[in-house]
C-alpha cells in the first residue's frame, strides 16, 4: 500500500487555515497514488493544548477534513486532534479515518509533562491495532501512536506482534531532532515492523521544528526523510517485508514475556 507522509506547517491556534494547508498536499499527495494520507500531532492547532472553544473548534475542522477526504478520495487520512467528551474532558486523539468513516481512535497514553500537557489533557489507557485495505486487496496492520509516547517502547513491543507499521504523529521540536530520529530507528529494530513518523515543520509556542518525517524499514534501514520544508513523500509498503525480515531473523519469537513480567514484579 502506498503511503504519503505529510509534513506540514502548522499556524498556531487557527484550525481553518491548518485545514486549507492541508488541502493542496492532500491533494497531491493522492494525485501520486496514496492509499494512507498521515498529517502531524494536533495538526489543526499546534502542540497548544488547546482548551475551551477552540479545542471544539479544533476537532470539528479536523474530523471534518479528514472524514471528508477520505470519503470522497477513497483513502485512509491520520492524524492528532483535540477530542472534547461529552463531560468536558480533554483528550489528545489519533483519528484513523477510512472512506466509510472512523476505523479507529487512540487517545495519547503518554502525556508530556515536560510541556504541562497533563494540565489541560487526560491520558489514555489503551492502544489497538487495525487493518489498513486496498482496492487490490493488499492489507496492513497498523497501530497509531502519538510524539511522546515513542520514548517508551513497551507499547511498542506489546502490538509488535499484531503491527505490520507504527506510525508516529508528532509536534518534535528541532533542539530534539537526534532524539526523534534514534529513536524511530530503534522502534523499527525493535519491533521488527515499518515506523513512519510524521512531524510539522515552522515555528509555534516559541519552538522551532525542521519536521524530519521519515520512514525506517523492519530492519532499520531509512528509506524516507523530509527535512525543513512544508512538503510530502510517497512511500510503497508490503506486508510480505515484514514477513520476510521476522522470517529471516526472528527476534521478536525469542522474546520471553512471562520473564519480563516476573521481573517487573520483582520476583527470583
Amino acid at each position: 500500500m502506498k503511503i504519503a507522509l505529510i509534513q506540514t506547517d502548522i499556524v498556531w491556534n487557527d484550525p481553518a487555515e491548518n485545514v486549507i494547508r492541508c488541502e493542496k498536499l492532500a491533494e497531491d499527495a493522492i494525485s501520486t497514488g496514496a492509499e494512507i494520507l498521515v498529517f502531524p500531532e494536533m495538526f489543526t492547532s499546534g502542540f497548544s493544548s488547546p482548551t475551551g472553544s477552540l479545542a471544539v473548534q479544533s476537532e470539528q475542522e479536523g474530523r471534518s477534513f479528514l472524514s471528508r477526504v477520505a470519503s470522497t478520495h477513497s483513502v485512509y487520512t491520520i492524524a492528532s486532534i483535540p477530542e472534547v467528551t461529552s463531560d468536558g474532558d480533554l483528550y489528545n486523539t489519533a483519528v484513523t479515518f477510512s472512506p466509510a468513516g472512523v476505523v479507529s481512535e487512540y487517545r495519547k497514553i503518554h502525556l508530556f509533562s515536560y510541556g504541562d500537557e497533563h494540565r489541560e489533557y487526560s491520558p489514555g489507557s489503551t492502544i489497538s491495532t487495525t487493518t489498513l485495505l486496498s482496492a487490490t486487496g493488499e492489507s496492513l496492520r497498523c497501530t497509531v501512536c502519538i510524539c511522546y509516547d515513542l520514548r517508551f517502547a513497551d507499547i511498542f513491543l506489546t502490538r509488535a506482534h499484531e503491527t505490520d507499521i507504527f506510525i508516529v504523529v508528532a509536534n518534535w521540536p528541532s533542539s530534539r531532532r537526534e532524539h526523534w530520529l534514534t529513536l524511530l530507528r530503534a522502534r523499527a529494530i525493535e519491533t521488527q515492523s515499518f515506523i513512519a513518523g510524521v512531524n510539522r515543520v515552522g515555528f509555534g509556542g516559541g519552538l522551532g521544528y525542521t519536521g524530519d518525517s521519515s520512514l525506517f524499514a523492519p530492519d532499520g534501514t531509512e528509506l524516507a526523510l523530509i527535512q525543513d520544508k512544508a512538503t510530502f513523500t510517497t512511500l510503497d509498503i508490503q506486508q510480505q517485508s515484514v514477513i520476510e525480515w521476522r522470517k529471516t531473523f526472528p527476534a521478536l519469537r525469542d522474546r520471553r514475556e512471562s520473564v519480563y513480567e516476573q521481573l517487573r514484579k520483582g520476583s527470583n
